[in-house]
């Protein structure tokens, strides 16, 4: 599915209560997404730590297709490992390397219903955000879309194939830069991957 074809078939709004209420139980087959997404999204709202957006069927209101959480972040170049850093130094290239951080918006929660699983919503949701965050409408800098993936093989996978790179190149490095101690028991894998993708590298 194209982000086209997705913007032709479903309305996308911000979620709140009363949307919900109009809306069939949404349920993305994780069961910490689905909770959040029942409950948690509101106080994030009201914190001032996320909003949460969703694309719901024109032909049937009442279906939510995806639902994701957004709020501001950065990545934080000085306190990667030298070998991470030169993966992402590129972006200093031009002048910018006093940055400390660079801006970016972190997807803190994206699912996409099980109905409809495979029929390429994910992909589109991720141009929707991607444009989205590229163009104009977009009041801030921000230079990379970052998200903590669930250390899976097939959530990996979607944002590998959406052009998402992993922020430490090895899941030890990542594991040592959040303090732990790698050799104590169960420390790896991690629950969570770090990955980024540049917004610069889509034409606008």
């Amino acid at each position: 599915m194209s982000l086209e074809e997705l913007l032709s078939q479903c309305t996308f709004e911000r979620v709140s209560p009363s949307m919900l209420e109009q809306c069939e139980p949404f349920s993305c087959g994780h069961e910490d997404l689905d909770d959040f997404f029942r409950n948690d999204y509101k106080l994030y709202a009201d914190k001032l730590l996320g909003k949460t957006y969703a694309f719901r069927c024109i032909d049937n209101p009442s279906k939510i297709v995806s639902i994701f959480t957004l709020s501001n972040d950065a990545i934080r170049i000085k306190q990667l490992l030298p070998i991470d850093k030169e993966q992402i130094e590129y972006v200093t290239e031009n002048g910018e390397k006093n940055l400390r951080r660079f801006p970016g918006v972190l997807i803190g929660r994206l699912g996409t219903n099980q109905t409809v699983a495979g029929k390429g919503y994910g992909t589109a949701v991720m141009d929707f955000i991607k444009a989205w965050f590229r163009s104009d409408e977009n009041k801030t800098g921000c230079r990379f879309i970052i998200v903590d993936a669930h250390n899976n093989p097939a959530t990996l996978h979607y944002y590998e194939k959406n052009g998402f790179r992993y922020l430490y190149s090895e899941e030890i490095n990542e594991a040592k830069s959040m303090g732990l101690n790698i050799k104590r028991p169960n420390t790896l894998p991690l629950n969570t991957r770090l990955m980024y993708f540049d917004l610069i590298e889509i034409d606008y």
